[in-house]
């Protein structure tokens, strides 16, 4: 695939999906593995529309799409500049650096969930750098 895909569009998210699960790095950075099975949505701040929903079961990511669930089935949700997120992804800074920034932001659920799990954190965002990404959304 030549053609950059726009920042979480549904086709950015299934390539996004295949990326994560596929890097070893996410699974062995949990703390718990086999007990991350979750719902969460990244945001954009600033963008209210560019936003998509992950759904985990046992640590490997089942479905990512566009927004699906209520916000109440959600028990993440972070968000981020597209600045931000492009800087996790290119590798320019991890994801738990830019979360102690200030530049990923926890709009729902407990912040600790990013600490306990950083080697997944980072190696999860880290992984958006495999995916075509056309930022300018």
């Amino acid at each position: 695939m030549t053609d950059k895909l726009k920042f979480f569009s549904q086709e950015w998210c299934e390539l996004a999906l295949e990326a994560v699960n596929a890097n070893a790095e996410v699974y062995k950075g949990f703390k718990d593995p086999d007990s991350f099975t979750n719902r969460m949505e990244f945001g954009t701040i600033g963008k209210d529309d560019v936003a998509c929903h992950i759904e985990w079961e046992k640590a490997k990511i089942i479905s990512w799409t566009i927004r699906k669930f209520d916000e109440s089935d959600l028990w993440l949700k972070i968000n981020g500049t597209l600045e931000t997120w492009q800087r996790a992804a290119e590798g320019d800074a991890e994801g738990g650096k830019l979360l102690l920034a200030g530049k990923v932001k926890f709009a729902k659920g407990p912040m600790s969930a990013a600490i306990e799990n950083a080697g997944a954190f980072n190696n999860f965002l880290l992984s958006w750098g495999q995916v075509p990404t056309d930022w300018d959304v």
